[in-house]
């Protein structure tokens, strides 16, 4: 399994950790080829800005390609190049 940088992990979470509860500031992602999957339950807070989404593809160099709701979860799809 694949893992993102630490520094790409934390400027991410740092974009991010607003639309969360205080105690779970978490950042689930699953790696697949090119793709990224970003995982955030509903319960935890705020659906993210499209600016925030835009801000993340910035970080990734790539792009943001959806974002879909999943057994109470939001889960938003980027395509990466890094």
């Amino acid at each position: 399994m694949a893992n993102l940088d630490k520094d790409v992990e934390e400027k991410i979470l740092a974009i991010v950790e607003k639309y969360q509860k205080d105690d779970t500031k978490l950042l689930n992602y699953l790696i697949t080829d090119d793709k990224i999957t970003f995982f955030s339950p509903v319960a935890n807070g705020n659906q993210i800005t499209a600016e925030d989404l835009q801000k993340v593809a910035d970080i990734l160099n790539g792009s943001f390609e959806g974002m879909e709701i999943v057994n109470q979860e939001y889960r938003f799809k980027f395509k990466y190049g890094l």
